[in-house]
């Protein structure tokens, strides 16, 4: 099969869930045309990205496709022009005929469904991954495009439970509800055997971070307006022992977290350094805000933390509180969590808790690997109905 993938996710930034989706479909040895847009403001400001952003092919079968599009699509001949060459950019990946196989469109973006119409394809897939109302940046005909995405496409894959509810009765075809996994073998490589034990002793995240604090939470992804800015600032002042540390790209207003000495802002990791950062930490946080963004959400690092063996402080959203309560210590005010962090701190070192040893056994089950093929097998069972017999 070749996959017509349409993302606004970069290959090399953040890994979410369409990097691993794809990286797995690709192992199992489909075609995967990976395009992701890039605008002009962008060039401008980074002229060596410009330079430098040709198609590649990170791994066997997966070609990445950058493609260059406009500011201002409230304008329609901007629009337009963006939407034409995001069609031309998909339909280059198609293999070039019949004897490919079949051509699966996926769209991450809820506003693109016009693709439907200017790429042949043989099944249109949406992956929803988040409730995009939710986000400041959001078009402000969000929702109807996406609702007509939702009636068009073929397949849904509705990446936590919240939004299967609330989607799949605007959907026109089948839709299905396929959390996020984990890569299973890169995390557990941090949970204290052997070669890896040593290597975790040794790493310069480990030094440097026990030179700084007696205990260290840390949190991992886009640090953004979802973070409780208010929370950590008021346990950075309520528990003298810990400091906390924020790994990842920043977007937005954060002053309130950059005043604070206790709080450190760390810049982005490669993928495969997280699990030793996690390792390094003496509890792993999802400080989340409630909106109506992260009641949406099922958050991929709960299963990253779960896997390295750290235990986890977690706001207690929707999904969260579904899928994970067994091994996290979840809260919903201030004072739970820092009740948690102060239980954390009693841990024996060297005996996981129930609930460490709980959120092992989700990483087990969870692996992108099930999942992905999980979601082959749908795909192949309706292209299957498809075909004429």
């Amino acid at each position: 099969m070749w996959f017509l993938v349409q993302t606004p996710h970069p290959w090399r930034g953040i890994r979410q869930r369409p990097h691993h989706l794809m990286a797995w479909f690709a192992r199992r040895g489909h075609r995967i045309h990976w395009v992701q847009p890039r605008y002009l403001r962008w060039l401008v400001e980074r002229r060596r990205d410009f330079l430098e952003a040709r198609r590649e092919e990170p791994l066997p079968g997966l070609t990445v496709q950058p493609v260059t599009l406009l500011n201002g699509e409230r304008l329609p001949a901007v629009r337009r022009c963006n939407r034409s060459r995001l069609a031309r950019a998909l339909g280059a990946g198609s293999g070039g005929g019949e004897e490919a196989g079949p051509r699966i469109l996926w769209l991450y973006n809820p506003h693109e469904s016009h693709l439907a119409d200017a790429v042949p394809h043989d099944l249109l897939v949406y992956d929803i991954m988040d409730e995009y109302r939710g986000f400041p940046w959001s078009p402000p005909r969000i929702a109807e495009e996406e609702a007509e995405l939702l009636r068009r496409a073929d397949l849904v894959f509705a990446g936590t439970h919240a939004l299967h509810e609330a989607k799949r009765a605007m959907a026109g075809g089948r839709v299905e509800c396929i959390l996020s996994g984990v890569d299973r073998e890169l995390f557990a490589a941090a949970g204290g055997h052997g070669k890896a034990e040593a290597a975790w002793r040794t790493s310069p995240a480990h030094q440097a971070i026990r030179r700084r604090a007696r205990r260290l939470a840390g949190y991992a992804g886009m640090i953004d307006q979802r973070l409780d800015q208010s929370l950590l600032r008021a346990a950075a002042r309520a528990l003298p022992d810990w400091e906390f540390v924020l790994v990842g790209p920043t977007v937005g207003e954060l002053a309130r977290l950059r005043g604070d000495p206790r709080i450190h802002l760390h810049p982005p990791v490669r993928h495969e350094d997280l699990p030793w950062y996690y390792r390094a930490w003496d509890a792993a946080l999802l400080p989340f805000v409630e909106s109506e963004l992260t009641r949406h959400i099922n958050p991929t690092k709960m299963l990253e933390y779960g896997a390295a063996g750290t235990p986890i402080v977690a706001r207690a959203l929707p999904d969260v509180a579904r899928f994970y309560a067994d091994g996290a210590w979840l809260y919903r005010e201030p004072e739970e969590f820092l009740a948690h962090l102060r239980e954390i701190d009693l841990l024996p070192p060297d005996a996981p808790a129930p609930r460490q040893r709980a959120a092992l056994q989700w990483a087990e089950e969870r692996g992108w690997d099930r999942l992905a093929d999980r979601m082959l097998a749908i795909v192949e069972e309706m292209l299957a109905r498809r075909r004429p017999h």
